[in-house]
C-alpha cells in the first residue's frame, strides 16, 4: 500500500472500550423503553453518537428521551472507561513500527476531548499522539460525514488521498471513505463483510496482521 499517513478510529480500535460502553448501553435503554442485549447493542450502535442513539430508539418506542439521559450516559461511560480500559492488543506494536518508520498517525473519534484525554491518557497513547487527536466535538458534522477524518488529516499535514484510516464500524468506514482515504477495516469482533460493504477496501482481524498490509517492520531491539 503506498500512503503517507495513518489516521485511527479510537473506541474498538486503539483502545477496548467497547465492551464497557456497551454494556453501560444496553442497561440505559431500558429507560427509553428498549430491551436489547450487549451484542444487539454493540452491533446496531457503535460507531453512533449517543444524540443519535438516543434520538432513534425514542422514535422507535414512542418513550420521551429524559432532559439528562445523554449527559448522564456520557459521564457513566466516561468514569467507567477511564477506570478499567486497556489497549487494544497489538497497537502499541503497531505505533512503535509506525514511529520508526517515521510515518505520521493521528486519532479520529465520534467522543469528546475529554474522555479522550482520559482514556487514552490511560493507556499511554493520548501522551504520543499529542496535537494529532481530532474530536467531532470540534468539527461541524460527525461520521459518517468525513468531517472529522480531514481534521486529522489536517493536524498530521497528509491529504486524504495520501492517508490510510483504520476503522472497526460501517459508519467510521463511510467516514473515512468519504474523507477520501482508504480504509482498512479492524474486524475483531465481526464479520468481516460488514466493513467492507461500507467501503473498506481490506480487513484484519488482529493488530498484528496490519504490519504485513502496511509494510511495517518492529524497532530493531536496542
Amino acid at each position: 500500500m503506498n500512503y503517507d499517513a495513518i489516521i485511527f478510529d479510537c473506541d474498538g480500535v486503539l483502545i477496548n472500550s467497547e465492551p464497557i460502553a456497551v454494556a453501560i448501553l444496553a442497561a440505559d435503554l431500558l429507560e427509553l423503553g428498549l430491551r436489547i442485549s450487549e451484542e444487539e447493542a454493540h452491533h446496531r450502535f457503535t460507531g453512533w453518537l449517543t444524540a443519535q442513539i438516543a434520538e432513534t430508539v425514542s422514535a422507535e418506542t414512542g418513550v420521551p428521551t429524559p432532559e439528562n439521559w445523554v449527559r448522564r450516559h456520557n459521564a457513566s461511560v466516561r468514569e467507567a472507561v477511564a477506570a478499567s480500559v486497556e489497549p487494544i492488543s497489538g497497537i502499541h506494536d503497531v505505533l512503535d513500527a509506525l514511529d520508526w518508520a517515521g510515518v505520521p498517525w493521528g486519532v479520529a473519534s465520534q467522543s469528546g476531548l475529554e474522555y479522550l484525554e482520559r482514556a487514552l491518557g490511560r493507556v499511554g497513547i493520548w501522551q504520543r499522539a499529542a496535537g494529532r487527536v481530532a474530536s467531532s466535538q470540534i468539527v461541524a458534522r460527525p461520521k459518517p460525514a468525513p468531517d472529522v477524518y480531514l481534521k486529522a488529516m489536517e493536524l498530521v499535514g497528509v491529504p486524504g488521498h495520501r492517508s490510510i484510516v483504520v476503522e472497526d464500524s460501517p459508519t467510521g468506514v463511510r467516514a473515512g471513505v468519504a474523507a477520501g482515504a482508504r480504509v482498512i477495516g479492524y474486524a475483531m469482533d465481526r464479520e468481516p463483510h460488514v466493513l467492507t460493504d461500507a467501503g473498506a477496501s481490506h480487513t484484519v482481524g488482529a493488530m498484528a496482521d496490519l504490519h504485513g498490509l502496511l509494510g511495517l517492520s518492529l524497532p530493531e531491539p536496542a
